[in-house]
């Protein structure tokens, strides 16, 4: 039984996945919409905690995160990427305690989204600058599973993390109709046709993005000074609400900060030997993915999940 009964002051709308795929810009494109209210924090986090085999909080805090939301809105947003590692324990919560809620869950080239996890943690200094990515690679694929989401792995998931296909088909069974499985590949081609198909499916006015400025967010960058990149780094991690509220600020801001101080983020063709290893690893990974959206009706797949799995070696 839920434990509180107001759910028009809840989430019902979430995006549950995955990581480094497009789910900040997904999470403003849809707060934008007058039908949708977003969450204080893009990520809550609030149910969190059972992929760590620990209790959520109170339903009250989860409650704070929509306090500014009118009570009148169709739908109550947040995004929580790493919810859908959780799979069927997360999958079952949020079912149970927001029995009304729908879940969006966006995927990306596992190999593609890897290399973004690996560079948005060394510039932000989570990770070694020294650290190459075959040396990240083989850090994460030494981890065994059981292992994997200790606090001093949780760096190197980028690997498992990619694995899509151990934990989507709890998202499947659990939401059915309610769930929709969207791709950073259409994202990034036709944002507006993308954001549109997500609204038919809300049931939502598709109109209002007829004219919207598709602005890429939360995009990766590198940067020249380091020093000062560690000052705007905790400068954004600190505001990261106020960014959240004031969107048009953070854009004027951040355009003006890597213009003095940043620099295109080195492409992965330095290795691309790395790139093939991985591009390899995961072949066999996506197909079985492929395998289940095909047999659940989900045929319209980006490329990557279209590749044959035997290849010359």
């Amino acid at each position: 039984m839920n434990s509180f009964s107001d759910h028009s002051r809840l989430a019902n709308l979430i995006i549950a996945g995955v990581n480094k795929a497009g789910s900040t810009s997904l999470f403003h494109y849809l707060s934008a919409h007058p039908d949708i209210c977003g969450s204080l924090d893009k990520e809550t986090c609030y149910f969190l905690p059972l992929l760590y085999h620990q209790p959520r909080g109170p339903l009250s805090d989860y409650k704070d995160q929509f306090a500014q939301c009118s009570g009148q809105e169709k739908y109550r947003l947040e995004a929580t990427p790493a919810y859908f590692y959780g799979g069927k324990a997360i999958a079952n919560e949020i079912n149970q305690t927001l029995p009304d809620c729908k879940v969006i869950i966006i995927l990306k080239d596992p190999v593609d989204r890897l290399l973004s996890f690996y560079h948005r943690k060394k510039t932000t200094f989570q990770l070694p600058g020294e650290l190459t990515l075959r040396e990240y690679v083989n850090k994460c694929i030494d981890i065994d599973d059981d292992e994997i989401l200790n606090d001093e792995n949780k760096l190197f998931t980028g690997v498992w993390f990619g694995m899509y296909h151990n934990h989507i088909e709890s998202w499947m069974d659990i939401f059915g109709d309610r769930l929709k499985i969207v791709f950073f590949d259409d994202l990034k081609k036709d944002a507006r046709s993308m954001m549109q198909g997500i609204c038919e499916w809300l049931g939502t006015d598709t109109s209002f993005y007829n004219h919207y400025s598709f602005d890429v967010m939360n995009k990766s960058h590198d940067y020249k000074n380091g020093l000062l990149h560690r000052v705007a780094v905790a400068a954004n991690n600190a505001g990261k609400r106020v960014w959240r509220n004031n969107p048009a600020l953070k854009k004027s801001v951040m355009s003006l900060y890597y213009k003095f101080n940043g620099t295109p983020l080195e492409k992965p063709g330095q290795d691309d030997e790395t790139i093939l290893f991985l591009r390899t690893y995961f072949l066999e990974h996506n197909h079985q993915l492929q395998l289940i959206l095909e047999k659940r009706g989900v045929t319209s797949l980006p490329k990557w999940l279209q590749q044959p799995v035997n290849i010359p070696a």
